[in-house]
């Protein structure tokens, strides 16, 4: 009997223990193949936006990669609006790489579209676009200092319209301001001031 009675409690133990291993089990299997369902939906829709095709994305579910493929997608649409829109809905919810990549994109639109304005004399135009694309080099740089092309389109935005130093008023002006008489223009001057 005692044998009996042994065998019963091991199995009354085990019993719990099988299912609620079981639930787990299930639970973790549907969690990983929704994962897999997404990430699938999630490819298809990059797929399709690289290849050109408008397709609607949901910011709040959606992946960072299909975020910033369908930002990427509004800006070679000259939809640059919709892409600062969709860039500031993703928030915080995308990495700092993929919101780095977004804004040189947008930054790297603005950049094109003001070189095109200073070509046919819209000045006033060209800066404010040259001003919002050098802000979003700066913040792509806090991002992700490391990235050179960054670096570099910001200078070409800088030399497109260049930052004017703000109007001295006599109250600021100072006796080593006076002494400074060359320009900012790179290379060592030559002659007198």
């Amino acid at each position: 009997m005692q044998r009996s009675s042994i065998s019963t409690r091991r199995h009354w133990r085990l019993g719990p223990a099988i299912w609620l291993l079981a639930t787990a089990s299930i639970a973790c299997f549907g969690y990983a193949a929704y994962d897999l369902i997404s990430a699938r939906g999630a490819n298809s829709n990059i797929r399709q936006l690289v290849d050109r095709k408008d397709v609607p994305i949901d910011v709040k579910r959606a992946h960072p990669q299909e975020i910033l493929a369908r930002i990427t997608e509004s800006v070679r649409r000259d939809h640059i609006e919709d892409a600062q829109a969709m860039l500031s809905l993703a928030g915080t919810t995308l990495p700092p790489s993929a919101r780095a990549s977004a804004l040189y994109n947008i930054a790297n639109a603005r950049t094109r579209m003001a070189a095109e304005a200073v070509r046919k004399g819209q000045i006033d135009s060209a800066t404010a676009m040259i001003n919002l694309a050098k802000s979003e080099y700066r913040m792509a740089l806090k991002l992700e200092p490391q990235s050179w092309d960054t670096r570099y389109n910001l200078d070409v935005a800088m030399r497109i319209v260049r930052d004017l130093p703000q109007a001295e008023t006599e109250e600021t002006t100072s006796p080593e301001a006076a002494k400074k008489l060359w320009t900012d223009l790179p290379g060592i001057p030559r002659g007198l001031p």
